[in-house]
C-alpha cells in the first residue's frame, strides 16, 4: 500500500514538474522576443490555462484511477468516522445486531436446509413407506421388502433399516444399555458409507435366525473400545449373545437412526416372515436418469403383483416414495424460514435506523457537499464517496456481527430443540462468512443510497446560502418520517407474528394430555437376553421389579408400558371386530400398547367404564383388552364397547374381550388429535422392551440411583437406560414450537427496541431543527401544553401511519404462518390489539422525552441560536 501511494506521489510530482517546465519554456520564448519578465509570465500562463485543471484531466486518463479514488475515499471515510465516535459506535452496534442475527440464523439454514445430506448422491436418495387405506405413513414388512428389493428395476440400491433403534444390554465390567438397530446388507452402501475398519454386512449375514455379527458406530467405538482398530474380529456380548465385530463406521447416523451398534436383518427369524409385521424403514437409491414417476410406476407394478399373490395381507397395500431430504428436513423447514424472514426484517429495521442517522448527519455536512459541488465534483463522485462511508460502516458492523454470530451459534447448538435435524452440524462455515460479507456490503448500499442521493442533489449556490443554518429541507424531513413509518410497520408485523406464535405455544402447553406428568419418572427396561426368551420369565422379572420399586420410600405407584406417550414411540395393531364383515386384506387399525396393572394409576389416566387391567389377567386367564373413548366412539358409534370382542391380527389368542374404557391421551404430540388406542395386559402379550413409570411423593429424580439398584438386585446383567422425568418428556415434545416462539419473540423485542430508538432519534432531531419555530411560538404566547401537543401530534401521525401499514402486513404474515399455529386464528383480534397498544405506548414514551425538551425551550435562547 505504501509502495502504491509512494508511486502515485512520484507521478504527481513528475507531472507537476513537467507542466511547470512547459510554462517556463513559454516564458523564456516571450522574454527572448522582447517582452518583460512579468508580462511574459502573465501571457504564458494565460495561454497555457489552469494548471490544476490540466493536472486533473491528465490524472483522469490513468488506468488505476478508480483504485486511487477508492483508497482516497476510504481514507476520508475513516477520518470522518473517527471524528464522530458516538455516531460511529451507534451505527456499528446497530448493524452488528442485525448482521450478527442474520449470520447466526443463516448458519442454521445452511447446515440444516441448504447443505446436502451427508450421504453420497443425496439427490437420488428416497424414503419409501407403506400405504394402505387407513394410512399412508406405515412401515414395511420384511417379506415385502425382500420381494421389492429383488423385483424392482429402477433402483440402484434398495435397503432397509429398523424404524427406530431399540435398547440392548451390552455386557462388560458393568452392564450398559445401548441402542441397536437392524440393517439390510446394502444399507450403508445405499448411503455411500464405507466402514472405516473391517467390512460391511453381506447377504449371507442376513440368512440367520439370530444376528451373528455386528458393526460398531463411531461414538461407541471411541467411548467403550478406546478407538482400538484391532476390535475387528473380537466378540462382544449383546443381550447375552456373542457377536463378532466385523466393522466400524466412520460416523454415526443420528439424522436417520440413533443406533450405536448395528446388526444384520435376521431374515430367517420367525417375526421376519410375517407380512403383517411392518417395522422396517426403506431407503432407495434411484438409478441415474430415473425420475420419481418412473420409479413409482415400478413400485406400483410390484404392489399389484404382490396383492394378487398374497391377497390376505397385501391387497390394498403399496409403497410411496419421497425425497429423503424432504422427509428428514421438511418438517422443520417452515419454522426455520419464518425465523430467517424475521431476522431479515430485523436487519431492515437496523438499516432504516442507520439511514436516518446518516440523513440527519448529512444536514450538518451541507456546506461540505456544497463546496465540493462548487469546486466541480460530479454528483456521481459525491454519491460514491457517501456510499464508501456507509459500506465502511456496514463492514465494521459485519466484522463485529461475526463475533456476535459465533456466540449465537454456540447458544443455538445448546438451546436448540433436540429433534432439530443436524443440530450439531451448525457452525460458521466459509459459506456463512461469504454470506456475511455480502450482507454487510448490501446493507451499506441499502442504508447509504438514500442519504447519498439526497445529499448530492442540492443546488450548490442555494445550499451555500443555507449551509450556516444546518436546517433540513422539507424533503429531508418527509424522507426521515417515511423511514420511521416503515420501521414501525415492520416492527408491528414482527410483534404480531411473535404474539401469534407465543399464544399458540401457550395454548399447546396447556392442552390436557389425558395424564399427569408431575412427580413421574420413567426409564427404559430391555429384556433381550436369551434367558428371558420365554414370556413367563419376562413377566416374572417385571413383577419382581415393580414390587421392589413400590417398596421404596416415597414411591406412590409404579407401572410399565410398551410405548411411552410423547416420546416418539409408536406401535399400532390391525384387528377384526367380532361381528363385522371384512374382505380379503381388510382390517381396522388402532394404536396398541402392552401395560402392567399399575400403569393407569401411575399416569392417572381416568377410567370411564368397566375395569382396568388387573394382576389376575395372567397368561392362562381370559384374554382381555381395554380401549379408550376415541376407540369406542369410532368403532362402536356411541354404543357401549364393554363386552364386545375383537381379534388382534398375529395374536395367538382368537379373541379378546373389551373389559374397560379409559380416557383419551395425547400419545404422538399435543397438537395431534387423540387417536383410538388399545391396551393389553403385559402378562398376556410380553414385548422385551418396556418403559417403566414411577410416581413419587416428592422429587422423582432422586429415585434414579435407587431404580438402577433395584434392576441390578433382580438381575445383575440387566440395566435401565434413558432415565428422565415425564415433565422432561413433555417439554421435549414441544421443544420445536417453544424454540420458534422464543426466537421470534426475541427478534420482535429487538425490533421494537430499534423502532423506539428510531422514533426517539427522529423526534429529538425534529425538535432541534424546529428550535427557532418553537421559540417564536412561545414568544407569541403558546403554552407548554401547546408545544407538547404539537410535538406529540407529529409523532402520533407517524405512529398511526406505521400501525395502519403494519396491520395490513400482519394479516398477510398471519396467513403465512397459519400452519405453525395451534388453536389460534392468524387474525386473532386480541393479539392485534395488544401489539398495537404496546407499540403506541412505546412510541409515546419515545416521543414524550423530546417533547419535554421542547416544552422547556427559552425563546431568547432559541432566537439567538437561530
Amino acid at each position: 500500500m505504501n509502495f502504491f501511494f509512494g508511486s502515485r506521489n512520484r507521478r504527481q510530482e513528475q507531472l507537476e514538474q513537467e507542466l511547470q517546465g512547459h510554462v517556463q519554456m513559454a516564458i523564456r520564448d516571450r522574454v527572448e522576443r522582447g517582452e518583460s519578465r512579468a508580462q511574459a509570465e502573465q501571457n504564458a500562463r494565460r495561454e497555457f490555462g489552469n494548471v490544476a485543471l490540466v493536472q486533473q484531466v491528465t490524472r483522469d486518463q490513468r488506468a488505476l484511477l478508480w483504485l486511487e479514488d477508492l483508497l482516497q475515499d476510504l481514507r476520508y471515510a475513516s477520518r470522518m468516522l473517527r471524528k464522530n465516535p458516538g455516531f460511529t459506535w451507534v451505527a456499528v452496534l446497530t448493524l452488528a445486531l442485525g448482521i450478527g442475527a442474520n449470520t447466526a440464523i443463516f448458519s442454521v439454514i445452511d447446515a440444516v436446509i441448504l447443505h446436502p445430506l451427508p450421504f453420497a448422491s443425496p439427490d437420488r436418495l428416497v424414503s419409501i413407506n407403506g400405504t394402505f387405506p387407513q394410512s399412508d405413513e406405515a412401515a414395511v414388512s420384511p417379506p415385502d421388502f425382500v420381494d421389492y428389493r429383488a423385483a424392482n428395476r429402477t433402483f440402484e440400491q434398495f435397503a432397509a433399516v429398523g424404524y427406530r433403534s431399540g435398547p440392548s444390554n451390552l455386557s462388560g465390567e458393568k452392564a450398559e444399555q445401548v441402542l441397536t438397530s437392524i440393517a439390510s446388507a446394502n444399507f450403508f452402501a445405499t448411503l455411500g458409507i464405507q466402514p472405516m475398519f473391517g467390512r460391511d454386512f453381506s447377504l449371507s449375514d442376513e440368512q440367520v435366525k439370530l444376528p451373528q455379527v455386528a458393526i460398531l458406530g463411531s461414538g461407541i467405538w471411541k467411548r467403550n473400545f478406546g478407538s482400538d482398530p484391532g476390535i475387528i474380529g473380537r466378540t462382544i456380548r449383546l443381550d447375552g449373545q456373542s457377536l463378532t465385530v466385523i466393522g466400524v463406521l466412520p460416523v454415526d447416523l443420528p439424522i436417520l437412526n440413533q443406533a450405536q451398534i448395528w446388526l444384520p436383518t435376521p431374515l430367517l427369524a420367525y417375526g421376519m416372515n410375517i407380512r403383517l409385521a411392518h417395522f422396517l424403514r426403506v431407503i432407495g437409491l434411484r438409478k441415474t436418469g430415473v425420475t420419481l414417476a418412473q420409479s413409482q410406476a415400478d413400485l406400483d407394478a410390484i404392489a399389484t403383483r404382490l396383492a394378487g399373490q398374497y391377497p390376505d395381507t397385501d391387497k390394498g397395500w403399496g409403497l410411496r416414495q419421497r425425497s429423503l431430504s424432504e422427509v428428514l428436513i421438511g418438517p422443520v423447514r417452515p419454522a426455520l424460514l419464518l425465523i430467517s424472514g424475521a431476522v431479515g426484517l430485523l436487519l431492515l429495521i437496523a438499516c432504516v435506523n442507520v439511514a436516518n442517522l446518516l440523513l440527519a448527519r448529512s444536514i450538518t455536512r451541507q456546506k461540505e457537499f456544497s463546496l465540493r459541488a462548487a469546486l466541480g465534483a460530479s454528483r456521481g463522485r459525491m454519491i460514491r464517496q457517501a456510499l464508501t462511508e456507509s459500506v465502511t460502516l456496514s463492514l465494521l458492523g459485519g466484522a463485529l456481527g461475526i463475533f456476535a454470530a459465533y456466540w449465537g451459534v454456540q447458544a443455538l447448538r445448546v438451546a436448540g430443540p433436540p429433534d432439530l435435524p443436524r443440530l450439531q452440524e451448525i457452525h460458521l462455515s466459509a459459506t456463512t462468512l461469504a454470506f456475511t460479507s455480502f450482507l454487510a456490503v448490501l446493507s451499506g448500499l441499502v442504508f447509504g443510497l438514500i442519504p447519498a442521493l439526497q445529499g448530492s442533489r442540492r443546488d450548490s449556490t442555494h445550499a451555500l446560502k443555507e449551509s450556516t443554518r444546518n436546517s433540513a429541507s422539507s424533503a429531508h424531513r418527509r424522507l426521515s418520517s417515511a423511514l420511521v413509518v416503515a420501521e414501525i410497520a415492520v416492527s408491528l408485523t414482527l410483534l404480531v407474528s411473535a404474539g401469534l406464535l407465543v399464544k399458540s405455544f401457550w395454548r399447546l402447553i396447556h392442552v390436557n394430555p389425558g395424564f399427569q406428568t408431575e412427580h413421574v419418572i420413567n426409564a427404559r427396561l430391555s429384556l433381550n437376553d436369551p434367558a428371558y426368551a420365554a414370556a413367563a420369565r419376562k413377566v416374572q422379572f417385571v413383577q419382581q421389579f415393580e414390587e421392589r420399586v413400590a417398596a421404596l420410600p416415597g414411591v406412590e405407584a409404579v407401572g410399565a408400558t410398551s410405548e411411552l406417550p410423547l416420546s416418539g414411540e409408536h406401535s399400532d395393531g390391525p384387528f377384526h371386530i367380532e361381528g363385522h364383515n371384512y374382505g380379503p386384506s381388510e382390517f381396522d387399525d388402532a394404536d396398541l400398547r402392552q401395560v402392567t396393572p399399575g400403569y393407569l394409576v401411575t399416569m392417572r389416566i381416568p377410567l370411564i367404564a368397566g375395569r382396568w387391567i388387573a394382576s389376575t389377567d395372567g397368561e392362562k386367564s381370559l384374554p382381555v383388552i381395554v380401549v379408550n373413548q376415541a376407540f369406542a366412539n369410532r368403532f362402536f358409534d356411541g354404543q357401549s364397547a364393554l363386552g364386545k370382542s375383537l381379534q388382534l391380527m398375529g395374536d395367538p389368542q382368537k379373541t379378546r374381550e373389551i373389559v374397560g374404557v379409559v380416557g383419551n391421551i395425547s400419545h404422538s404430540a399435543l397438537r395431534d388429535p387423540q387417536r383410538p388406542e388399545m391396551y393389553t395386559p403385559y402378562a398376556q402379550f410380553s414385548p422385551p422392551t418396556m418403559r417403566v413409570v414411577v410416581r413419587a411423593a416428592a422429587n422423582p429424580e432422586s429415585l434414579s440411583a435407587a431404580l438402577r439398584n433395584v434392576v441390578s438386585s433382580v438381575d445383575k446383567d440387566e440395566a435401565l437406560s434413558t432415565v428422565r422425568s415425564m415433565d422432561d418428556v413433555l417439554n421435549a415434545s414441544v421443544a420445536q414450537p417453544r424454540f420458534s416462539s422464543q426466537l421470534l419473540g426475541l427478534f420482535a423485542a429487538l425490533a421494537l427496541l430499534l423502532a423506539a430508538i428510531g422514533l426517539y432519534g427522529l423526534m429529538a432531531y425534529s425538535v432541534s431543527q424546529r428550535m427557532s419555530e418553537l421559540g417564536i411560538r412561545v414568544a407569541l404566547g403558546a403554552s407548554r401544553q401547546d408545544i407538547l401537543r404539537l410535538v406529540l401530534g407529529h409523532g402520533s401521525l407517524l405512529v398511526v401511519a406505521g400501525i395502519g401499514m403494519g396491520l395490513l402486513a400482519s394479516v398477510a404474515a398471519g396467513r403465512l404462518i397459519s400452519s405453525l399455529l395451534f388453536a389460534v386464528s392468524p387474525t386473532d383480534p386480541k393479539i392485534f390489539l395488544a401489539v398495537a397498544t404496546l407499540l403506541i405506548a412505546v412510541a409515546f414514551i419515545a416521543s414524550y422525552i423530546p417533547a419535554r425538551r421542547a416544552m422547556r425551550v427559552d425563546p431568547l435562547v432559541a432566537l439567538r441560536y437561530e
